[in-house]
């Protein structure tokens, strides 16, 4: 069976590119040939993509200003490293910048994936978008969800029937998180199936293959911080104080008081294993969460103020609420990094590892 899978694969986000990547080795083990659906719509690419001096005002400032100039090398060096990196690791169909193009010229597959990620909020997607329902794909083509995400608990009013008329035609449905059963419930009239984030379908080992060994000898606190947040950044600092550990972080400029480093031109595998060496782990990001547990690193995870549920879902089903951060004023004592009992949190995704590899199996009509 050939599959296409649907998703932010080119979202220049270790998060999304992540679970695309795992999402393709999972099924693999199944047996399934899979590919990446080469779609991406401006509406991602202008996010990364290196900006254009078309205007004298662009240039100007890009002469005058050293940060501006240091920042744009950066951006280049990131995109360039990114690039190299997904064409590596993925096998693509198709080249496809909006939707016209991919509803003309479909790439003849026997099954589509959308998912995971949250292909269904239309704040991400520049509205409603026909690809990540999957409204391309040929007749007889089987159309799956596989932990497709929305970032809320309802599709927007504008966009309800749209998403309820699209869904009706999928074969096999499942979200990420709990707090999007209720929407989709509602659209298609029976509840979806709660799956895993691809990224927790694989062993830590199984990440090797992508993976390039940290290089530093120091120790460290990684702070993997999607949405800038001050009381985070104290905290931060604070911790630095405490342990006497330098920072590394994500964002291209310096932000903390004792940094060692920005990783903001790593690519994946690189985050992988800074990932895997880190001491502790600061995040409000739900990938920075999977990936210190993954790792087993001690970690806290403080909710990003629009995308928090998911991460909060993800910790009640795995009983780690201990790690959950509502407020910086919630961080008690060092104790709270610490995964207690990893051996039965081991035993508990390998259970819902399981089940969500059952729904895909069911849903692709594969033998085990």
């Amino acid at each position: 069976m050939r599959a296409g899978v649907v998703t932010f694969h080119n979202a220049h986000n270790y998060g999304a590119t992540l679970q695309a990547w795992a999402l393709q080795k999972a099924l693999q083990k199944l047996g399934v040939q899979p590919c990446i659906v080469n779609y991406h719509p401006w509406v991602i690419d202008r996010l990364y993509v290196v900006p254009r001096l078309d205007t004298a005002a662009k240039r100007m400032q890009y002469l005058k200003k050293k940060e501006v100039r240091r920042r744009r090398r950066k951006l280049k060096t990131k995109f360039s490293k990114y690039q190299k990196f997904l064409k590596e690791h993925f096998e693509f169909a198709g080249d496809y910048t909006d939707y016209g193009e991919l509803a003309k010229n479909p790439p003849g597959l026997d099954c589509y994936i959308t998912g995971s990620d949250q292909v269904w909020n239309p704040d991400h997607t520049g509205g409603y978008d026909p690809a990540y329902l999957l409204e391309f794909a040929e007749k007889g083509s089987r159309r799956i969800s596989y932990a497709a995400s929305i970032g809320r608990e309802r599709f927007p009013a504008q966009f309800r029937d749209a998403y309820a008329g699209a869904l009706k035609h999928f074969s096999a449905i499942s979200v990420r998180e709990q707090s999007a059963a209720g929407a989709v419930k509602e659209a298609v009239g029976k509840p979806p199936a709660i799956v895993l984030d691809p990224t927790l379908l694989l062993e830590r080992e199984e990440y090797d293959p992508i993976k390039a060994e940290s290089k530093r000898q120091e120790r460290y606190i990684l702070v993997y911080m999607i949405e800038t947040n001050r009381k985070l950044i104290q905290l931060a600092d604070s911790l630095s104080v405490v342990t006497g550990l330098p920072v590394i972080q994500r964002k291209p400029g310096k932000i903390f008081r004792n940094e060692l480093e920005s990783f903001y031109t790593h690519t994946p595998g690189e985050f992988l294993g800074e990932m895997e060496r880190a001491e502790y782990v600061l995040t409000n990001s739900f990938h920075g969460t999977v990936f210190s547990i993954i790792y087993e690193r001690p970690f806290v995870s403080m909710l990003h103020s629009q995308t928090g549920s998911r991460t909060v879902d993800l910790l009640k089903t795995l009983g780690l609420e201990n790690h959950i951060l509502y407020e910086a004023r919630d961080f008690k004592d060092m104790k709270q990094f610490v995964i207690e009992n990893p051996k039965e949190l081991k035993s508990r995704i390998e259970e819902l590892r399981a089940e969500s590899v059952a729904f895909l199996t069911k849903a692709l009509g594969v033998k085990k």
